[in-house]
């Protein structure tokens, strides 16, 4: 049995014949030993021929350890050798050392700058880097530069720290921009550069018109100088960058054709007519001369839907004014009908048509000259517009609210003279039949009018500064404080209301409980003192009137709807004085002997009329104070040459 790899070993069985075996064990004992000998020698020369290359690559090994490992510390706290930035060897340097060596460069290069060109003008603008708001990140750059071959795995940061030994490694520039500072200098090139286009357009000396020619505009393209301005500066080189400038063109190239008809306008008059014949209104047709037209025309560029063109207008403002001078003398208001209230019927009798209204439409005439100044009809019409007043002379009682009674007041005039009498009369009859519309303020002088001979009206006695002298229309405050009286117990609000300077029995005479009494007195004096009183109610009312000579009295009325107001009164009288001396004067007009009393003696008082008007719930709705100062008077006479007159009158 052989086992491989051990000795060989042979063991031979034999029989001695005595019945027992015998065995013979051989062991190839030299074999083996050569065999050993052979190995050894071989391993010996294998390990002698190894352990040079193998101690070599030891001490290779170590020094390149300590190479590494002196490197790494010669470069402990400064950049790896090889590192650039900005065109800079920072290798070796400390990271303040690569900052002041950058520093040093940055400064050392300003001066380069970037020119901006204007390639159709060849201007050109210098900026430094410092006017477009471009630095370079100088920390981040000496960060980066130090922290090559210092980032990563051991394997990445030996690579790193050979390539930068052996081949240089530079470092990306870091470039901050402050976008304000570009856009501050884009706009300033944009000022520099742009220019509006010149329209085709006209110009007028001393009437004659010509046209004026186009000019091509420019206008830079600023995103694209903005662009341009943006890409980083990564070098200290000098940049040159050309402008984007475009060309604005006109929006009208030829004004001739404009220009024609401009001349063609100018060139004779307007004329402005009535369509129909206005009644009242002095003007027949008139004329808008060249030389006003020329001063109103505006030539507009409007963009249309073929393209720009020009228009033809007037100024809209001068022609409004030159309109209104006519506006005043065309200008009617209207006149209300006027009415009296049948008590029977319960309805409106005409008794004055009304009278239409009307106005200069201004808006439409100027209309009509817009259209047609620029065309062969010059004549333009002047457009009158008609007003109907609400109340006209078809109007119903039920439509106004007209349908009943709802206040009146009577004054006396006993022993009025003639003159007096007649002025009263007279001054009513401009009242009777007067609508006054919801909310609508009444005045007495405008109804009254002027009073004058002229209007009707005769000498009589008025009140001027404290004395009854002759006066034309004495006896119009008789129709005004009747009239006071109707609106005070209407629960009308009273507007403006004056007493006289003294008391005037006229106007307290009558029933204790009647509407006048002391306090209820109005006096007028057209145009400057009037009385006034509004409607405030939803209703019209209408205003009637009855003059009777037989009992020497007044009466108004109104008629409206009753709405169920309560008015309520009380009169305080207060300081009450005597009346003054008795007055005389001479009257060298009056016939031998007579003796004339033209007026009487009153006390003097302050009088307190507290008015109190209820809605139709028994509210409280208006109160009022009505306060009157009255002097004290005196009787006064009028004596004639050889009158019996007290003697100690010519001692006065």
């Amino acid at each position: 049995m052989r086992y491989c790899g051990q000795p060989k070993l042979d063991i031979v069985l034999s029989d001695c014949g005595n019945g027992s075996i015998s065995a013979e064990k051989t062991l190839e004992s030299s074999d083996m030993q050569t065999d050993d000998r052979q190995s050894n020698t071989f391993l010996r020369g294998i390990a002698w021929f190894l352990l040079v290359p193998l101690v070599t690559l030891l001490v290779i090994i170590a020094a390149s350890l300590w190479l590494m490992t002196s490197y790494e510390s010669r470069h402990a706290d400064r950049i790896y050798t090889g590192v650039t930035a900005l065109g800079i060897d920072l290798g070796g340097l400390k990271p303040a050392e690569a900052r002041s060596a950058l520093d040093t460069a940055v400064i050392a290069a300003n001066p380069q700058d970037i020119v901006l060109v204007d390639p159709s003008t060849g201007t050109e603008w210098h900026k430094t880097a410092t006017d477009l708001g471009i630095h370079y990140d100088l920390d981040t750059i000496v960060d980066t530069a130090f922290n090559i071959g210092r980032s990563g795995s051991q394997v990445q940061q030996l690579r790193e720290q050979a390539v930068s030994w052996y081949y240089g490694t530079p470092v990306p520039v870091a470039v901050i921009v402050d976008e304000s500072y570009v856009d501050r200098v884009v706009e300033e090139l944009a000022a520099s550069i742009d220019r509006a286009p010149v329209d085709g357009s006209l110009q007028m000396v001393d009437g004659e018109v010509s046209s004026v020619a186009t000019q091509f505009g420019r206008k830079l393209d600023k995103a694209d100088a903005r662009t341009r301005l943006m890409q980083p500066v990564t070098n200290l080189q000098r940049a040159r960058v050309e402008l984007l400038i475009h060309d604005v063109p006109p929006r009208i190239a030829d004004a001739g054709v404009t220009a024609e008809l401009v001349e063609q306008v100018v060139s004779s008059p307007v004329e402005f007519y009535f369509e129909k014949p206005v009644d009242g209104v002095d003007l027949q047709r008139v004329t808008l001369p060249p030389d006003l037209l020329v001063q109103w025309l505006q030539v507009d560029l409007v963009d249309g839907a073929n393209g720009a063109e020009h228009v033809v207008s007037l100024d809209e403002t001068a022609v409004r004014a030159w309109l209104e001078g006519y506006s005043a003398e065309i200008a009617r208001d209207p006149v209300n009908a006027r009415f009296y209230f049948d008590d029977d019927t319960r309805e409106l009798v005409l008794i004055e048509p009304h009278i239409n209204g009307r106005f200069l439409d201004i808006d439409a005439t100027i209309a009509a000259l817009q259209a047609n100044f620029n065309g062969p009809n010059r004549s333009i019409p002047f457009v009158v517009q008609e007003v109907t007043p609400i109340v006209h002379s078809d109007a119903t009682g039920e439509q106004l609210g007209i349908v009943e009674l709802t206040s009146e007041a009577t004054t006396y005039f006993y022993g009025s003279p003639p003159e007096r009498m007649h002025n009263i009369a007279q001054a009513a009859a401009n009242f009777y039949g007067i609508v006054v519309a919801p909310g609508e303020l009444f005045s007495f002088n405008k109804y009254l009018g002027e009073i004058s001979e002229e209007q009707g009206y005769t000498q009589g006695l008025i009140i001027v500064d404290g004395r009854t002298i002759e006066g034309i229309g004495g006896g119009v405050c008789q129709v005004s404080t009747t009239l006071f009286q109707t609106a005070f117990w209407a629960g009308l609000d009273i507007g403006d209301r004056y007493n006289h300077g003294y008391r005037v029995h006229y106007y307290e005479d009558g029933p204790i409980d009647g509407p006048g009494g002391v306090g209820m007195d109005a006096t007028i004096f057209s145009p400057i003192v009037d009385l006034t009183f509004t409607n405030n109610t939803e209703h019209h009312l209408l205003i009637e009137n009855y003059y009777r000579e037989g009992d020497q009295s007044l009466t108004f009325k109104f008629y409206s709807t009753d709405i169920g107001r309560t008015v309520l009164r009380e009169v305080t009288v207060e300081n009450e004085t005597d009346p003054a001396p008795d007055i005389w004067e001479y009257d060298p007009e009056l016939p031998d002997g007579e003796i004339e009393q033209v007026d009487w003696a009153v006390g003097g008082a302050d009088v307190t009329v507290h008015r109190i008007v209820l809605n139709q719930w028994g509210e409280l709705r208006d109160e009022d104070y009505f306060i009157s100062n009255y002097i004290p008077w005196s009787n006064i006479y009028k004596y004639g040459p050889g009158a019996d007159v007290p003697a100690w009158v010519y001692d006065q």
